[in-house]
């Protein structure tokens, strides 16, 4: 991908305009890959809730029971990929302001 990047200038104006492009690339694939965890959750809590006021015995395959097994799946995926996520973030705010119990001794 970075090889696709063409830029002309110094090479440090490279550098730049090719970090942009790929900032604007990056973003694209984060909304399309990911998307908003939340909304999906609400979305996939929604279909489950859906599921569950179906008249379960009107299912004579059990496709309803599968694709709720289905949807429990991809909740506990999105619920792992949340965590991550909010594990990422505070990591990175550690890093960016430290830990307040220790900040004083360090004076």
């Amino acid at each position: 991908m970075w090889q696709s990047y063409v830029v002309q200038g110094n090479e440090i104006t490279k550098l730049k305009d090719k970090l942009k492009m790929l900032k604007g690339d990056l973003k694209g694939w984060n909304r399309d890959v990911f998307g908003n965890l939340h909304t999906k959750k609400r979305d996939i809590l929604q279909e489950i809730e859906n599921l569950d006021c179906q008249d379960v015995y009107d299912d004579p395959l059990g496709s309803a029971r599968l694709e709720r097994v289905e949807l429990m799946s991809r909740l506990r995926e999105n619920d792992s990929k949340i965590v991550s996520l909010i594990s990422q973030k505070a990591r990175m705010n550690w890093l960016k302001y430290g830990d307040s119990c220790t900040k004083s001794y360090l004076k």
